[in-house]
């Protein structure tokens, strides 16, 4: 067969990110690309994961042995890129580790800038490896891809990259997620989790400080006075040195035994937890982009956001916004999507309908049309 461009991914992510937005994205455009039939492309996995994604004779993927020195690791990337002569490599996940020396054009998909934005929140190994490979993997990159406005308006604030550069691709949301009946859902919760209670508001997502679950904490705490003392509030993600903190904080407040932290939930779990829910709630201070409230909103849950950064880009009317620091108003909003059935209603159709703006389709679609660009050029 007469193939046209031969594409290398940094598919690892996939793996390694599963269940995080970063994950999402690197596992559905590849699992996109791969249906691309008249172009061929490499994937790089993890060696325990080499079959992701099942086989077609276009995919061909190469496991990276795992090794502490991270060139080591780019050096076998780079002899099997040359053996099969690519015409351009992808890195999804920022970039990070891109070697000095690449012979063929580089496309990155840069998610945000937070370690220039709220370095405090970032683990310092990370800040550390961003802070100091990110200008010269702008610099080098033929093309950025980010994914949404208001992270293309910070990437150019705070790296020296040309405007034309940058190209804005959103992601979506990923199919599973869809609307289900909540009572086979909270029953599920009930033999799966052990998560009993009602009503249920929800939390996904992770622990860092910018994600802001203090704040959805003493909310909840006030808005039990209205809601009920049979509530519970579910805080999903992987645990991390910031829950114990959290932990402290449900004590002082006195609902230590309406929190529910289950942990890292599988992705085939998530549809479950958020069809559960009555409410979703992510009152996060900084996103370049959001992607458990569109998965929420692509549920039929209602969904209540903070408006900081990327997210009254994404969320738009799909969701009930408030602002970041204002406990008072994220009570209001919780009580009223919980008493008030109309609200909720209304929400979750507004959510329904704003979600259905976005697609893998198009998304993989607008990226090839990048690689296309770039190769010409």
């Amino acid at each position: 067969m007469n193939w046209g461009m031969k594409i290398a991914i940094d598919a690892r992510g996939a793996v390694w990110f599963r269940g995080t937005g970063i994950g999402t994205y690197t596992y559905q455009l590849a699992k996109g690309l791969a249906t691309r039939a008249n172009h061929e492309f490499l994937f790089f996995c993890p060696e325990s994961a080499v079959t992701m994604m099942g086989e077609a004779p276009n995919v061909h993927r190469v496991a990276v042995p795992e090794n502490p020195d991270w060139q080591v690791e780019q050096t076998h990337m780079m002899g099997a890129m040359l053996e099969a002569k690519i015409d351009l490599y992808h890195m999804p996940q920022n970039g990070l580790n891109l070697p000095q020396q690449v012979p063929f054009p580089v496309v990155v998909t840069l998610h945000d800038v937070i370690p220039y934005i709220l370095p405090q929140t970032c683990n310092s190994t990370f800040l550390r490896r961003f802070l100091k490979q990110m200008p010269y993997i702008a610099k080098r990159a033929d093309k950025l891809i980010t994914v949404s406005h208001y992270s293309r308006k910070d990437i150019l604030r705070h790296l020296e990259v040309p405007p034309e550069k940058i190209v804005v691709i959103y992601p979506a949301p990923e199919p599973i997620y869809v609307s289900l009946p909540q009572a086979p859902c909270r029953e599920f919760l009930e033999e799966c989790y052990g998560i009993t209670g009602n009503p249920l508001i929800l939390y996904v997502g992770g622990f860092s400080l910018r994600k802001n679950v203090g704040l959805l904490l003493r909310a909840f705490a006030a808005s039990c006075k209205e809601v009920g003392s049979g509530a519970i509030l579910v805080v999903a993600g992987r645990a991390t040195p910031e829950v114990a903190g959290l932990l402290q904080l449900a004590r002082a407040l006195g609902i230590e035994k309406q929190l529910v932290f289950p942990g890292y939930v599988p992705v085939r779990d998530l549809p479950q937890f958020y069809c559960a829910a009555d409410v979703f709630v992510y009152p996060s201070l900084y996103e370049g982009f959001g992607m458990p409230p569109l998965e929420a909103m692509a549920c039929g849950t209602p969904t209540i956001t903070s408006n900081a950064a990327a997210l009254t880009e994404v969320v738009g009317e799909g969701a009930w916004q408030v602002e970041p620091y204002d406990e008072a108003g994220l009570t209001e909003a919780i009580v009223q999507v919980i008493t008030d059935g109309k609200t909720a209603i209304r929400l979750a159709q507004k959510g329904r309908e704003w979600v259905k703006r976005y697609s893998w389709k198009k998304a993989v679609t607008e990226t090839m049309l990048v690689y296309e660009a770039v190769k010409r050029n």
